[in-house]
């Protein structure tokens, strides 16, 4: 798969093992639609933030033998995909891709993933270099939507 389009890391929901990289709308560069890129069952992975152009694929043999002794363990049902021409542009080892476009408005939540709220920017949110008087809670998981 070829996405002739800058993509980006938007999320790793780690209780459900899901990669979510998107493509936003830009008018001035004529892309009118939101690309979405999900990844299910996700065991591993490594990923750039940024893509300016993504190309998926899966790993040859000889890549998916030096992914499967780099990262050891089970890997049931996933099979090793290709971030770009070589592994050093990144890889996921997961069950399943499925992408999608949208001509919606975008929002911060997903239209393959809509059961969950994404994370947004938090001005209130304490950051980990502040003093702190007492412990508190950094990170936040997503909320479910009911």
């Amino acid at each position: 798969m070829n996405f002739a389009r800058p993509v980006g890391l938007v999320t790793y929901i780690i209780g459900h093992s899901q990669l979510l990289l998107r493509g936003h709308q830009n008018d001035e560069q004529g892309l009118s639609t939101t690309l979405e890129i999900l990844f299910k069952n996700v065991r591993a992975l490594s990923v750039r933030a940024h893509y300016p152009s993504l190309t998926i694929r899966h790993a040859s043999g000889e890549e998916e033998t030096e992914l499967r002794e780099a990262v050891p363990g089970p890997w049931y049902d996933a099979q090793a995909f290709v971030l770009g021409e070589r592994l050093l542009g990144g890889f996921v080892a997961a069950g399943a891709v499925y992408w999608g476009e949208s001509s919606a408005q975008e929002t911060y939540g997903s239209f393959l993933v809509p059961e969950y709220e994404l994370p947004q920017l938090d001005l209130g949110r304490p950051h980990p270099s502040e003093p702190q008087t007492e412990p508190r809670t950094i990170h936040a998981p997503y909320r479910q939507r009911r």
